[in-house]
């Protein structure tokens, strides 16, 4: 999902580059060769933007803001790189793939990663932002946990989902978001909407992922994914279509589920989603006007294009 960065973050960013730049110099070759798209380029620094963005509401110098930002991508990088070792379908069967030499290399990719990570927040201006991040680490990792192994009943199907969500696409950008309150200087009582903007805006570019794939070839479900519109297409009695792709996905269990998840899930995905920005919106109403407030908006609009 592309946007616009607008043209007052431009310098920030660009610093914010380059410290990534340089604290991977030395193992970027290493880190390129697992998986070259651990590292995403300047056009994919959501976090970091939210973090500038927010920071501008306030009063705030580039010198504050930018470790902070930098530390937020460096740790998606190391979660995207953990994220390579998880086969989902594998996990909710009981059937784990087993470890090999390029597995371990990848998890140390990922580890040096956090480190690096930690490194920064040690450089912003906050001590607490290592608190909001460190915190938010714990959520993806208990994220990561989690999964839905039944699709009955699913009221607890259903509240799986939301929680695995919440930590694995929420998490991060609410601590974004408090840390970019954090860095602008102020009052510590926007932490609370800075958060609920940072989750909504999360879950709903989830939502928004999920719905564009489903509209296409479903290769989430390829790849063992649970997307919202699955689950509520499994009403009672649980169509065998569903559970048959829960159970097997193949191209062939994904062709025929597809239609049946069409028809009867993605109109209250759809719904999940304008609830989702809808959240984000208000959220981000309690926050103070500025510079990139705007910015902000147009990035909630743009999650359900």
């Amino acid at each position: 999902m592309t946007f616009a960065i607008p043209s007052e973050l431009h310098h920030d960013l660009l610093r914010v580059e380059q410290i990534l730049q340089e604290r991977m110099r030395a193992r970027y070759s290493v880190i390129a060769m697992v998986n070259p798209h651990v590292v995403t380029d300047a056009t994919d620094r959501l976090r970091a933007l939210v973090v500038l963005a927010v920071a501008r509401l306030g009063n705030y110098t580039d010198a504050q803001v930018v470790h902070a930002a930098a530390a937020v991508e460096l740790i998606e990088a190391a979660t995207r790189a953990h994220d390579t070792l998880i086969d989902e379908h594998a996990r909710r069967t009981g059937r784990g793939a087993n470890g090999s030499w390029d597995h371990g290399v990848v998890l140390m990719i990922g580890d040096y990663l956090f480190a690096l990570a930690a490194g920064e927040m040690a450089r912003s201006p906050d001590p607490r932002i290592i608190s909001l991040y460190s915190q938010a680490v714990m959520q993806v990792c208990e994220g990561q946990l989690i999964t839905i192994t039944s699709l009955t009943p699913p009221e607890t199907a259903l509240a799986t989902y939301w929680q695995r969500t919440e930590a694995l696409s929420g998490a991060l950008l609410a601590a974004a978001a408090q840390a970019g309150i954090l860095c602008g200087n102020l009052p510590d009582t926007l932490l609370e909407p800075a958060a609920r903007f940072g989750m909504h805006l999360g879950l709903a570019r989830r939502l928004a992922t999920e719905i564009r794939d489903l509209e296409a070839e479903g290769r989430l479900l390829q790849a063992g994914n649970i997307p919202l519109a699955l689950l509520f297409a499994a009403t009672e009695p649980l169509a065998p279509e569903v559970q048959a792709v829960f159970d097997h996905p193949t191209p062939a269990t994904i062709a025929a589920v597809l239609p049946l998840i069409r028809n009867h899930g993605l109109p209250k995905a759809r719904a999940a989603l304008i609830e989702q920005q809808h959240a984000a919106r208000q959220a981000l109403q309690q926050l103070p006007a500025g510079s990139t407030t705007a910015w902000l908006n147009q990035l909630i609009d743009e999650t359900g294009a």
